[in-house]
């Protein structure tokens, strides 16, 4: 849709040249990104001069994750004074 995006790990892959003359920046995680590179980046376009942040909740987020089947097994197999006191 001619929208530039990017793809980062940290907020350190943001390249300066990005951010010329942009007035408006979405970023989004997905459910497995660490809350404290979300926070990070946030706070480097904040301090980058992205002052004026809206959170917005696009989807409820209510992922579980289980363990594997083969853990599951495992423990379920393993003798009962095995567990940790």
């Amino acid at each position: 849709m001619g929208t530039n995006a990017h793809l980062i790990d940290s907020c350190n892959d943001i390249e300066p040249d990005w951010l010329k003359g942009v007035k408006t920046i979405a970023l989004t995680a997905g459910a497995s990104a660490p809350e404290c590179l979300v926070e990070e980046t946030v706070t480097f376009l904040r301090n980058k001069g992205f002052g004026n942040m809206e959170e917005l909740e696009v989807m409820p987020e209510n992922v579980r994750f289980g363990l594997p089947p083969e853990i599951v097994e495992a423990i379920a197999a393993a003798p009962a004074s095995a567990t940790a006191d």
